[in-house]
């Protein structure tokens, strides 16, 4: 069962979506600390997430279609203000250093409010439900959150890596403005997908 759920996980961590969209947006304008500690409040929004999910809250959230619609509206309305934002800003010398703190922000309410993560940890967690007995119940959230952290951790060494210069992308005007379009992208989607399927839920 362990196993299984790995390999599910992976597959969901390793796919392109608002996470990574964000991390490489944050690894071009602010380089690999920005990313790092971005990855840092991603990994404990899936804590977070796992523990609600455990616990049975996510799913009695998602029962009531306004407060899953207000989940997606925040999300949306984040991810795009950080898009817009970003597209906005000439600004490129602020320092990582001085915005470790708002960098984990941006990881940690971007996940938070990611309504897919939800849903997603909720049939996970309902999987292996049999298996959430004494210590299981900490050690599955810890290892997703760990596990979330260091992937995105690589991911912006990888993205910011002097070795490698055809990968880096710090300081890359057009990195930066693509994904600032993107995030804008995919915060409308997100939230006129939800206000779709919320009005469509309640004719």
């Amino acid at each position: 069962m362990f196993l299984s759920s790995t390999v599910a996980y992976i597959i969901a961590l390793t796919s392109p979506g608002p996470d990574t969209a964000i991390i490489i947006k944050q690894c071009s304008a602010f380089g690999r600390r920005a990313g790092i500690f971005t990855a840092i409040g991603i990994g404990l929004g899936i804590l977070i997430h796992c523990i609600l999910a455990a616990s049975g809250i996510s799913l009695i959230i998602l029962n009531y279609p306004a407060l899953k619609v207000l989940i997606s509206m925040i999300g949306g309305s984040y991810i795009f203000y950080i898009g817009a934002s970003m597209y906005i800003s000439n600004d490129n010398k602020i320092s990582s250093s001085q915005n470790s703190k708002n960098n984990f922000v941006v990881g940690f309410i971007t996940n938070l409010f990611n309504i897919k993560a939800f849903i997603f940890f909720v049939s996970l967690f309902s999987i292996l439900s049999k298996s959430l007995n004494g210590i299981y119940f900490y050690i599955y959230p810890l290892y997703f959150a760990a596990s979330t952290t260091l992937w995105f951790s690589f991911l912006s060494i990888l993205l910011t890596s002097k070795r490698f210069q055809y990968v880096n992308i710090y300081n890359n005007i057009y990195i930066k403005s693509l994904f600032s379009i993107i995030l804008c992208f995919i915060g409308l989607f997100i939230i006129f997908t939800s206000t779709y399927e919320y009005l469509k839920f309640n004719r």
